[in-house]
Order: C-alpha cells, then structure tokens, then sequence
C-alpha cells in the first residue's frame, strides 16, 4: 500500500511516518506540508491511502481533495485534531477518521478498514463519499468557490476568486484570467457556474464567465451582442442571448 502524508504540522508527519513504518507492506512514498505540494504529489505518484489533515492553510483537505479528477481519487483518511467532525463523517461513512494524537491502536484499525474499502470501492465510489462528507461537513459554505487552483510555469498556484476577471473556455481547457496572467483550471465553466457567487459572476458567452467586479465597459452591437471591457484591459465577447441576463444583474 503506497501512502501519501498530508499535515502541515511537521511532528505529526513525522509521528505518522514512524507509526506506519510498523506494518509491513505500508510504503510512505512521500510527505507534504500544504494544499498545493499534496495535489502534485498525488497528481506525480499516484498514491493508494492518503493520510489527510482538513484544517490546513491556503487549502483545507476538502479543498485538495476538489481538484481530484473521479478517476485519480485515492482513498482518504482524515487525520484532524478537530474531534467536532467526527460525528459527521462517519454518517457519511467515510473510510476512516483519525483524531490527534494518533494512536498505533486506532491506525492498526484505519488502514484495516483501507484494505476493506479498497477490495470494494472503485474510485468514482471513493470520490463520491468524499464529495458527500465535504457537503456534510461544511454544508453551505462548499456552495461558493472562495478559490481557484490552477497550473502556471509548471507549477500549481492559488488564485482567490476575488481577483480573477475572466473564466475562459478554449477547446478542453479552462483558464482563470486575472491581473497577473492566467491559471490552467481542471474544471469545467458548467461546473465553475454552479460553485460560483452569482452576484459577483455572470455568464456572457459560452465560453466565457466574468467578474462583475472588475467589469469596466460594455459596448453594445447592431447584431444583439456586445463587449465586455475589463478593468484590466481585457475584453470578451457578450452573446448575444446572454445580454438579458447581463443587463439584469448590472440592473
């Protein structure tokens, strides 16, 4: 079994690493200390278990675990000091929860319940208990994306929704377009527009969701449609079915 550790407190890591070198056929084949490191890691390895703490800075748990395509979610044991979820996660059977300080006793269990889990999930099934432990969890709160995660230079970078203008769709790909250039998403606009603040983003075109709060302009043309201008510069184009409902929430 490959496992991944996820905490941003070193000694918890380095506890978990010392409790599972006690079983024989456990590999940690890595350690990260934030969001951004655990989602290259799983994204580069791969891992089957990943041991992951929820309260973390930048991202939670619940939020690496968003980025995850269906068919890449590894199985999940939450690792959290925060013993008022516990409850919660087990309604929606998640694989297993572990409270700090973890024991040798309650690990020995968990990463039993993972070879369970494991012998009978697949992983669109492990990602929907996932899914459905975040909603129970946060409940509203998970509605609205505070965040965009996306890849620039490379490397994997958080983008607040705040300052991004433009969510743009080209061909397969989804950028986020903000100030200091643009991220490449894993996400779709249908599913950007279901997690987005519907007072602050507004869809104009079919490929393109923008920001009112950094809408400049909008110049209209004879065909029905228009142009959006940017407080940045950028400008995108309106469709002409979506000017109704662009002239509504500017109403």
């Amino acid at each position: 079994m490959r496992v991944l550790i996820v905490d941003d407190e070193p000694k918890a890591r380095k506890r978990l690493i010392r409790l599972l070198g006690e079983h024989p056929g456990v590999d940690v084949i890595g350690e990260a200390g934030d969001g951004l490191n655990a989602l290259e890691q799983i994204q580069a390895s791969h891992p089957d278990l990943v041991l992951l703490d929820i309260q973390m800075p930048e991202m939670t748990g619940f939020d690496v675990l968003e980025e995850i395509p269906e068919n890449e979610m590894p199985l999940v044991v939450f690792v959290t000091a925060y013993d008022q979820y516990a409850i919660r996660a087990f309604d929606v059977n998640a694989v297993d929860y572990l409270l700090k300080p973890v024991s040798p006793e309650r690990l020995a269990k968990a990463l039993g319940r993972v070879s369970e889990a494991a012998s009978r999930l697949d992983s669109s099934m492990a990602a929907d208990q996932i899914r459905r432990l975040a909603d129970s969890v946060f409940g509203s709160r998970r509605r609205t994306l505070e965040r965009v995660v996306g890849r620039r230079g490379g490397k994997l970078q958080v983008l607040q929704v705040g300052a991004v203008e433009v969510l743009a769709a080209e061909d397969e790909l989804v950028f986020a377009c903000a100030a200091q250039g643009r991220l490449l998403t894993n996400y779709t606009l249908k599913a950007l527009e279901s997690r987005l603040d519907p007072d602050r983003f507004v869809r104009v075109h079919k490929s393109y969701i923008i920001n009112l709060d950094h809408l400049k302009e909008v110049e209209m043309h004879a065909n029905g449609g228009g142009l959006a201008r940017l407080t940045s510069g950028l400008t995108v184009e309106v469709g002409r079915r979506f000017v109704p409902t662009l002239r509504e929430r500017l109403s």
